[in-house]
């Protein structure tokens, strides 16, 4: 991978996370049949994915998904009071791991 066109992705998609997270998804696409939108004969689906993104065959509106701030972000829901109380009595069922004696020697 060349890292001038990881520098080039950067000037498009500046968090290094969401790059991550672009590049995977355009490099999964393109695994599983999507037309290239260059033409980089002999590139894995990796370097074509980020040679993509360099090169700006994106429109705005594809990479929106993976720029920060672009969308709300997704909240897990709330937990229901039934869920967070405790089995039984609340004691753990699980027995306390014997105590070694210093007469052990550990290899």
């Amino acid at each position: 991978m060349d890292p001038h066109v990881v520098f080039d992705c950067q000037k498009i998609v500046s968090d290094r996370f969401a790059l991550t997270m672009a590049a995977a998804a355009r490099a999964r696409a393109l695994t599983r049949g999507a037309e290239p939108r260059l033409d980089l004969p002999g590139a894995s689906a990796t370097n074509l994915a980020l040679h993509e993104i360099a090169g700006g065959a994106f429109r705005q509106d594809e990479l929106t998904p993976f720029l920060s701030g672009s969308a709300s972000p997704a909240r897990l829901p709330a937990p229901n009071s039934k869920s967070t109380e405790l089995r039984g009595d609340g004691a753990s069922s699980a027995a306390p791991a014997p105590v070694s004696s210093p007469q052990e020697a550990v290899h």
